[in-house]
């Protein structure tokens, strides 16, 4: 029986929002993007699965009710899902990177790339779960969804 396929991080990257320097360790105050890139085990090829790490008073500043933008709420502007929102205590990039890795082992193996991607996927979203999640359609012989999440069609000028 084969072993299955076997995730693990590659390298992370962090991209403080605003150009603000990198948080000290131990600041209660820090909100960043990261990119961890995800590869199967002793390849270089890898994958992105971004996701959004903050400290809970910065969410409460960035997700204040006036800083609300119409294009991140869904239709009727009462809700705004976060997708790959990562709270920490505090700023500490050895126990993100711990926690990532810790992700990244509890869903290999798999039995493929794409299976073990969309799980990992779940907590921080993957470059192209769109294109899995559209192959997983059409083998099933499922159309295109005609719904949008973001806009009712109806209402929205962009189509």
């Amino acid at each position: 029986m084969a072993a299955g396929v076997v995730l693990e991080v590659q390298e992370i990257y962090y991209y403080p929002l605003y150009s603000e320097p990198k948080p000290p360790l131990g600041s209660d105050d820090f909100a960043m993007r990261a990119q961890a890139l995800i590869g199967e085990a002793g390849d270089d090829l890898t994958d992105s699965f971004d996701f959004f790490v903050c400290s809970p008073n910065r969410l409460a500043q960035l997700y204040d009710l006036d800083h609300w933008d119409e294009d991140e709420v869904l239709p009727g502007g009462n809700i705004m899902p976060i997708t790959g929102l990562w709270l920490m205590r505090s700023w500490s990039p050895d126990e993100l990177e711990a926690a990532v890795r810790r992700v990244v082992a509890s869903y290999s193996p798999g039995p493929d790339f794409q299976t073990v991607a969309s799980r990992i996927g779940r907590l921080m979203p993957w470059e192209y779960d769109y294109r899995h999640d559209s192959q997983a359609n059409q083998a099933a012989g499922i159309p295109k969804p005609v719904g949008h999440l973001w806009h009712d069609p109806e209402s929205d000028d962009r189509h």
